[in-house]
């Protein structure tokens, strides 16, 4: 048979060369199952089959078609090494006669970029493909049951891949199928694949996401090392085995010592019980059970809290689907303010906000937050004061100061006071009427910082007795202070009469009256009480009182003038009394009495110029006995007596009469005449107050002054520098 092979083709290839330009040269053998020629740039076999398989390319096109036929025989392979390292390889396009790319087929063609594989394709070779380093895309067809070791090895431009159910994927030697595709970031490998063989994946630094199907059963050692972005790996419940005897297949990297390094956060998902779990135990990886569900939420029963200071609160969690089973962990965000324990008890520290998260094992969360106020104030007592409703609480540390409101009629709340302090006394209030208060803490700023009772404290103002706290002897009478009383309109006076009782004897809105119907050396008592604006008691009162016997003050002499008349003493008037008693020093010491009078002043006309005087007073009754003290100094005035007035001036036949008013205390006058640009002359000295000057010049302008003199002559008092004038008839 291979003879006549040979024959036939001798035979063929002597009638081509009159057929085609294409030169074709064949061999055979007896002992060979092919026949090696050439097809333009190809060189190729001609199998026992009459197919034809590509066996090299001698060409140097950046862009090349396999025929699908070579003179009429099918081409169904690329050969062996057919295409290896072919530089300047860019495209390629197979037929789909062909069902086989041979081993190393296309390695290391470093600028091949695009090849289609047909659906004729049923058996890819081990390097096939291997540091086509240029190749981005390709599509592995269904018709494909056969990929060998190491087949796309370093094929750096991959980004995907889908491997398709029916292959075999080889592992001979290496396995290492997709091994050093540096940029492939995601694998898809469909169902019907059993086994993902040793160092598929090795090194494939940029995978991200890997599918595989529930029909895998096995996998080997090294088939995902070093792919350090893959973070997370489902495996399905299929796989029984994860062979470790050869290295670690995922989950790790190797440095340059070859020492496995795990990658950080690495999660495995699988079923419970299966080779997924045994293997993330057995190397520490967190595993994600996909036979219970995974919670797809988790909330709280509170979005937010308020709590006081040293209180708990239990928060409580509600996992979405219901039968999820997951681990969760507790969180505050500020600790300072309030903490949080496993249980999701939360515990109150100091005031302030806080956020409690609670964390699921798949990164699910809910939170609630928290404000943390100061344990409410509590009002500890409500007294009726004078000052009002006296409002006192519970010191709470940590408080700045509190805040205190009322309620007012139409409800709600209102503030009134803002204060360090831990009690006020509300002056605002109004007789017989309840008063309700409550208080919450504040910090320095004026922010509330504390819940407050809502319902309040309550008490009825009914306003305390007044008490009279001083009575006072005044020179008006026995002078009555009492506190002020808050809300009230006014006060009402009474005293007790020899008859006994009370009897009212005034009403007032003041804190204090002086009764000037006192009686000297007797004892008065007085009580009082609170009136409204229409005059109604209402407040009781002190039915004992309080007493003061009544002793005149000592009269206080308020002026000593020099007058005319004298020396005019001026004091003032003493509640109570008849009259005053009126004493002067005398040279030889000791008083004497000289004036009683119920008047407030007298002129003392017993005066002598240039003497100082000095007197006092004291009070008496009407039988003329001293009812009071008297100052024992006194009051000094030096009588020095004012110029007299001249009071009239007229024409007589006899001469001028000229009149003056006396003063009291001098002996006598001298009258002084002059006229008009002359110098005064004396006339005339006289104990009288009057005097006829007839040797005034007739026709003349007179100007007449007088001074006061003593026994001796002796001037003793001033005189007026103007004068009086009158023209003499």
């Amino acid at each position: 048979m291979k003879k006549l092979l040979c024959a036939v083709l001798s035979g063929i290839m002597v009638f081509s060369t009159f057929a085609v330009a294409v030169p074709i040269t064949a061999s055979a053998a007896e002992s060979q199952e092919s026949v090696s020629a050439t097809y333009g740039d190809f060189e190729y076999t001609l199998e026992d089959d009459y197919t034809c398989t590509i066996t090299k390319y001698n060409g140097s096109a950046a862009n090349v078609t396999i025929p699908s036929t070579i003179y009429g025989n099918k081409v169904c392979k690329i050969g062996d090494w057919a295409f290896s390292k072919n530089l300047n390889l860019k495209n390629i396009t197979l037929p789909n006669s062909i069902t086989c790319i041979g081993w190393a087929a296309f390695h290391d063609c470093t600028k091949l970029e695009h090849i289609n594989i047909p659906n004729s394709i049923t058996y890819i070779g081990g390097g096939a493909f291997e540091d086509c380093a240029k190749l981005e895309h390709i599509t592995i067809p269904n018709s494909v049951t056969y990929i060998g070791d190491a087949a796309f090895y370093g094929c750096t431009s991959l980004d995907n891949i889908v491997i398709p159910g029916g292959a075999k994927l080889s592992a001979q030697t290496t396995g290492s199928t997709f091994a050093e595709c540096t940029n492939l970031k995601s694998v898809v490998i469909e169902n019907g694949v059993t086994t993902i063989v040793q160092a598929i994946f090795e090194n494939c630094v940029n995978l991200e996401s890997v599918t595989i199907p529930n029909t895998v059963t096995e996998i080997y050692p090294l088939a995902f090392m070093g792919c350090t972005k893959l973070k997370s790996i489902t495996i399905p419940k299929s796989v029984k085995t994860i062979v470790k005897t050869a290295g670690k297949a995922m989950g790790y990297y190797r440095d340059s010592d070859n020492n496995y390094i795990k990658i950080a956060d690495f999660t495995i998902k699988g079923y419970k019980g299966t080779a997924a779990e045994e293997y993330a135990k057995e190397n520490g990886f967190k595993f994600i059970a996909l036979d219970v569900s995974e919670p797809t939420s988790v909330s709280l029963n509170k979005t937010s809290l308020t709590s006081d200071v040293g209180k708990s609160y239990t928060l409580t969690k509600t996992v979405s689907p219901s039968n999820a089973v997951t681990s969760y962990t507790w969180s505050s965000s500020n600790t300072s303010v309030a903490t949080v324990d496993s249980n999701g008890k939360v515990t109150a520290k100091k005031a302030g906000t806080a956020t409690i998260t609670v964390k699921t094992s798949n990164g699910k969360t809910a939170n609630c937050k928290v404000t943390v106020n100061l344990p409410t104030p509590q009002i500890t007592s409500l007294a009726n004061t004078t000052g009002g409703i006296k409002i006192s609480w519970n010191k709470v540390d940590g408080a700045y100061g509190y805040r205190l409101y009322y309620k007012p009629a139409s409800g709600g709340w209102k503030r009134f006071k803002d204060t360090t302090a831990t009690s006020f006394t509300d002056s605002g209030v109004v007789p017989n009427k309840t008063e309700t208060y409550t208080i919450r803490c504040i910090d320095k700023n004026g922010n509330t910082i504390s819940g407050f009772n809502s319902t309040g404290w309550s008490k009825k103002y009914t306003p305390v007795a007044p008490t009279i706290s001083k009575l006072d002897i005044t020179t008006g009478g026995i002078k009555l202070s009492w506190n002020k009383i808050a809300g009230v309109y006014g006060y009402r006076l009474y005293y007790k009469p020899a008859s006994g009782g009370w009897k009212r004897f005034k009403d007032t809105t003041a804190t204090s009256f002086t009764d000037s119907g006192v009686v000297p050396n007797k004892t008065e008592t007085y009580t009082i009480r609170c009136i409204d604006k229409n005059g109604n008691t209402i407040s009781g009162f002190n039915s004992t009182g309080w007493s003061k016997k009544y002793t005149p003050d000592a009269p206080t002499i308020s002026k000593l003038d020099i007058t005319t008349g004298g020396i005019k003493l001026s004091w003032n008037k003493i509640a109570g009394v008849y009259g005053y008693r009126l004493y002067y020093k005398t040279s030889s010491g000791g008083w004497k009495r000289f004036k009683d009078t119920t008047a407030t002043s007298f002129t003392d006309s017993g005066v002598s110029p240039n003497r100082t005087e000095t007197y006092t007073i004291r009070c008496i009754d009407k039988n003329g006995k001293t009812v009071s003290g008297f100052n024992s100094k006194g009051w000094s005035k030096k009588y020095t007596p004012v110029a007299p007035k001249i009071t009239r001036l007229s024409n007589t036949s006899k001469g001028v009469s000229v009149t003056w008013n006396k003063i009291a205390g001098v002996y006598g006058y001298r009258l002084y005449r002059k006229y008009d640009g002359g110098s005064w002359t004396r006339v005339k000295d006289t104990t009288s107050t009057s005097f006829t000057d007839s040797g005034a010049k007739k026709g003349k302008k007179v100007t007449y002054t007088v001074r006061c003199i003593d026994r001796k002559g002796k001037t003793v008092s001033g005189f007026n520098s103007k004068g009086w004038s009158i023209t003499r008839k």
